[in-house]
């Protein structure tokens, strides 16, 4: 299988991207450019992209200990096989760092893909970096 897979310090505590990334998984907050809307249909965060195809992606696992989400997309991209996550960390400098790994099979769409996740990925590291901004906003 092969893998896409981004990661980035982060300006906002582990807490406050991990926040970000559980209302993602909710259909909460809007990320991607390419992407027109967001809802929730059960365990599916259904996704509206510009074009008005939706795009259902099914919620694995949300793990606010381990600050983990997976998520699945059946046929993706032509694929067999998709499946994503989603992580924040924290290093040994007390740190927060974005993670988020998709696998494709057959191994070629994660090599056709990967630019284009390099745009998606910067889209998501500015949205959970302004998500500190909101958060710290006076209501």
């Amino acid at each position: 299988m092969s893998s896409i897979y981004r990661s980035a310090d982060l300006d906002v505590s582990a807490d406050t991207a991990w926040d970000f990334i559980e209302r993602y998984t909710r259909s909460e907050v809007h990320v991607f450019s390419l992407c027109r809307a967001e809802r929730q249909e059960g365990e599916y965060r259904v996704v509206t992209l510009a074009d008005g195809q939706e795009v259902w992606e099914r919620n694995v696992s949300v793990d606010p200990v381990h600050r983990r989400a997976t998520y699945t997309v059946p046929g993706l991209n032509g694929a067999e096989h998709h499946q994503a996550e989603m992580r924040v960390e924290v290093d040994h400098r007390a740190r927060a760092r974005l993670i988020w790994v998709t696998d494709y099979l057959p191994h070629d769409i994660a090599e056709q893909r990967a630019a284009s996740y390099d745009t998606l990925f910067a889209e998501l590291v500015a949205a959970v970096n302004s998500h500190g901004d909101d958060a710290m906003a006076p209501s």
